[in-house]
This record gives C-alpha cells, sequence and structure tokens, in this order.
C-alpha cells in the first residue's frame, strides 16, 4: 500500500530522541522507560537481549534505528518537513498542505485517500492555568524543556507535580540543588520498578480478564512498594490503580535521606519564595513545572477538530466516526507502553484500507466509545491524565477480537455478493 510519513525533524525517534532537532522531544539525560522492554516492544521485532529490565532512551532511540533499517522504510519518510494543514476534500479524501522547516520553497499540497494522525501527546507543555499569583523573580520551565541536572546545580529547586518526570527531575535536583522541594497537590501511588530484581510489571494476568485483574495487579504493586505517607509523601485519596501508574526506584531513597523536601500545592508566588497552601513556605530560584501536556493538533482548523480537556472520543482510540478516512495512532496513554498498542492500531485501520476489514455501523461505534467513556469514568479519578487511559492487555485482546468481527462482516458481505 502506497503512503508518505511528514516528520518535522531530520531524524526518527520522536520522543526518545535526546534533544531531537524537530524540536518536541521532551527527552532527558537519565530519562529511562517505565516499561519493561519486552512490553514496550513490537510484537514482530524482540528488544535485543542485551538491553536492561528498562532500557534507557538512548537505547530505544537505537531500537527504532533497527526497526527501521530491519523493514527497510526510511526512504518513505520526507524529513525536515512541517504538515500545515490538513482538510477535508470537497471530492472526497483529504488535502496535506506541507512545507520544508527550513521555510525554502512554497507550500505543497497533496490530495490522500487517508490520513494517520501520529504526532504524540507528549510536546505541547500544559502550564497551570490560571497562573498563581505573585511575582516570582527566578527562573521557571517546564519539564518538557528540562534536558539535564546541570540547570540545577547550586540553586533551590522546587518541582511542582507528581507523575513520573516530577519524580525523576526531584531525584536528580536532590544530588546537586542547594535545596530540592517536591509541590505535590494530590497524592499518587508510587511504584517501584524493580521487586527482587524482577521488573514490575511482567508480573501480569491473561490479557482477557476484566480490568478488575489489572486493579488488583496494581494495588497488589502499590502495597509491594510501601507505604506513601510513610515515605514522607501525601496519602492518595485515591485506591491503587485509580490512576495512571507512577514509579520510582530511588525516591523513597532520597526521601529518607532527607534531601527531598514535600510541600502540598502552590498558594501564590513570591520574588524568592514560594508559599504553600498550608501556610509554609520555601526558598526558590528555579521552578519546574511537571504539570503535564495538552492534546493538540496544530494542522486542524479548530472548527473541523478541536479537543478540550485532552478528551478526544475515538473508537478503538483510533477511529473518528464523523470523519471517513481519518485515524489517530498512539492518541491513548496505557497502563503499559504504547508501542504496541500503536502497533495494533495500525494492522487494524491497514486492514480497513485494503478492504480486508470494515467497521461496524456508526451507531455502534458511538455507543462502544460511551461504554469505553463510562468505564474510564468508573476506573479513574477524573483529570485531563485519564481521558486516553486503557488497560494494556485488555486493549490488545480487544482490538485483536474486533479485528476479527471486522473480517467476518466483509466476509459476510463477499457471500450476500455471490
Amino acid at each position: 500500500m502506497p503512503f508518505d510519513c511528514f516528520e518535522q525533524g531530520s531524524a526518527i525517534g520522536g520522543n526518545w530522541l535526546f534533544d531531537n532537532p524537530n524540536g518536541q522531544s521532551a527527552c532527558y539525560e537519565t530519562l529511562e522507560i517505565n516499561t519493561s522492554c519486552p512490553r514496550m516492544a513490537y510484537s514482530d521485532f524482540p528488544m535485543p537481549k542485551h538491553y536492561p529490565a528498562y532500557a534507557t532512551h538512548a537505547q530505544v532511540h537505537e531500537y527504532f534505528e533497527q526497526y527501521v533499517d530491519h523493514f527497510g522504510f526510511r526512504d518513505k519518510i520526507t524529513f525536515n518537513t512541517t504538515v500545515e494543514r490538513v482538510t477535508p476534500d470537497p471530492d472526497g479524501g483529504w488535502l496535506v498542505t506541507t512545507s520544508t522547516t527550513s521555510g525554502e520553497g512554497e507550500p505543497k499540497t497533496e490530495h490522500y485517500d487517508a490520513v494517520l494522525v501520529a504526532n504524540g501527546h507528549h510536546w505541547d507543555p500544559k502550564w497551570p492555568e490560571p497562573a498563581y499569583p505573585g511575582e516570582f523573580a527566578g527562573q521557571q520551565i517546564h519539564a518538557h524543556d528540562y534536558r539535564d541536572s546541570s540547570i540545577l546545580v547550586d540553586r533551590d529547586v522546587v518541582v511542582v507535580g507528581a507523575g513520573n518526570s516530577a519524580m525523576d527531575i526531584s531525584v536528580e535536583a536532590s544530588h546537586v540543588a542547594r535545596s530540592a522541594t517536591i509541590s505535590i497537590r494530590r497524592g499518587q501511588w508510587v511504584m517501584k520498578k524493580l521487586i527482587a530484581g524482577v521488573a514490575l510489571d511482567q508480573i501480569t494476568t491473561p490479557s482477557w480478564l476484566p480490568w478488575a485483574a489489572t486493579r488488583l495487579r496494581l494495588r497488589i504493586g502499590a502495597t509491594i512498594s510501601g507505604s506513601p505517607k510513610k515515605s514522607g509523601l501525601p496519602t492518595p485519596p485515591h485506591a491503587p490503580g485509580e490512576s495512571h501508574p507512577v514509579q520510582s526506584q530511588t525516591i523513597r531513597e532520597r526521601l529518607a535521606a532527607g534531601a527531598i523536601g514535600v510541600k502540598p500545592g502552590i498558594d501564590h508566588l513570591e520574588a524568592d519564595r514560594v508559599v504553600f497552601t498550608d501556610g509554609t513556605s520555601v526558598p526558590a530560584d528555579l521552578i519546574v513545572w511537571a504539570t503535564g501536556y495538552k492534546v493538540t493538533f496544530p494542522f486542524f482548523d479548530e472548527d473541523f477538530l478541536s479537543v478540550e480537556h485532552n478528551n478526544l472520543p475515538l473508537w478503538q482510540r483510533a477511529v473518528h466516526p464523523d470523519h471517513e478516512g481519518l485515524f489517530f495512532i498512539g492518541l491513548l496513554q496505557p497502563v503499559g507502553a504504547v508501542m504496541p498498542l500503536a502497533e495494533a492500531q495500525c494492522k487494524l485501520v491497514t486492514e480497513l484500507l485494503v478492504g480486508t476489514l470494515a467497521l461496524p455501523p456508526k451507531g455502534q461505534m458511538q455507543r462502544e466509545m460511551q461504554i469505553a467513556h463510562q468505564a474510564y469514568l468508573h476506573r479513574f479519578y477524573q483529570s485531563d491524565r485519564h481521558t486516553m487511559e486503557v488497560d494494556f492487555d485488555g486493549f490488545l485482546w480487544n482490538i485483536g477480537r474486533e479485528m476479527k468481527r471486522g473480517r467476518e462482516r466483509v466476509a459476510a458481505v463477499k457471500r450476500v455478493d455471490a
């Protein structure tokens, strides 16, 4: 099937390429995956056996390079190209306008039968809205722009957030900063990555089991990892498994050493201090906002498609029932890794495009999307970070089942035509 792939930068790797020339990567020097290598790998290309349980960002990028070379499609990627606009073609299909990243030459518009959107959801930083009151004289950065600990050296650092990046940056600050404080508005269950030398996510349950099995596994992992309160972290107001997993192997060690102070949410900022909701304050000359990301598509007109609170309802997190030929790949937040799920979505879309698979009726897709949304409301506390949450094993099992049904629909039509 002929296709074009457009990449804004000059290299592959996306978020996993340190200092990616496309300017969109949130990768920092010490970043490693939070999902074990076997759970992150594509089904037809295992990660190298010499990789550790949790690969570094450099190893993940190396793996992607090997993948592209193994399957031989680098020539299909048009580098240094920005997708400026995607609009429906009145005659059917899609019009895609691209330009060179350098700005040389005129923009070019081409017609395509289908568009697969895979621009990621960890590139458009989400800052506090509205901004906290007060004037801060120090430096403020988003975790998206954090690269290495050199910016933390001999500074009074406040890291805001309770996700994986916030934990990592706080640990790094604890080694080199004059003072390191993490501000946590809502407590999270922080799980260890290794238990007795085994990657925690290798303790799995059959994929066909309901979400309750995954929730139980997460609760066991949280229990084994230890009480947040005993570590000095705030007690979460929700049960384990009711939020996206947060993992850190070292945060407890640094807390126990007194190297990281823990504070509640911010009340206001002062010139050289951060004041918290409990009335306490700490000196600060650097704030790192590890406050997540917005889901945005700058190439769509807002009146055509826009996203509020990171919520874009999709069937199988890939198919928009109102826009034929428009698909989304990897726009999900799994309890696990994105890559195998994106692969499964690509298989579904490819079979749909070549005609070996048919979608269910639009009304059925919408009903199933509503059921999935209600499941999200039941499983996780309501937050922008959970609007795309899926169960890794359950998603793979379900999309495999839907693909089988889609093939049966095509076979049924062929029998009628015969």
